[in-house]
């Protein structure tokens, strides 16, 4: 009993030596998981970039504009004066 279980796995393991083995280890194979990974890991970062961007983000209140209002009145202070080279020399 023990022998024909040996001789069945035994032409079990020589079938799949002969066969060209499993997809993955080739190297389109390999290629194209490396590419699954990569897609896998872009979608993952954009979603999370869609999810911050989705926050929901403290409104601007409504409020309505000022009025404006004119005002003539004189302020008591001093006007600005602008100095230069040949004013600073007549002042003197």
């Amino acid at each position: 009993m023990l022998e024909r279980i040996l001789k069945s796995l035994a032409v079990i393991l020589a079938s799949c030596l002969i066969l060209p083995g499993c997809a993955h280890f080739t190297k389109s194979g390999r290629q194209q998981l490396a590419y699954q990974k990569y897609v896998r890991k872009c979608s993952y970062t954009r979603d999370r970039q869609r999810s911050k961007m989705k926050t929901p983000r403290a409104s601007i209140p409504a409020s309505a504009p000022s009025d404006n209002k004119v005002s003539a009145d004189v302020v008591n202070a001093p006007s600005p004066q602008s100095v230069t080279a040949g004013d600073s020399q007549s002042e003197q």
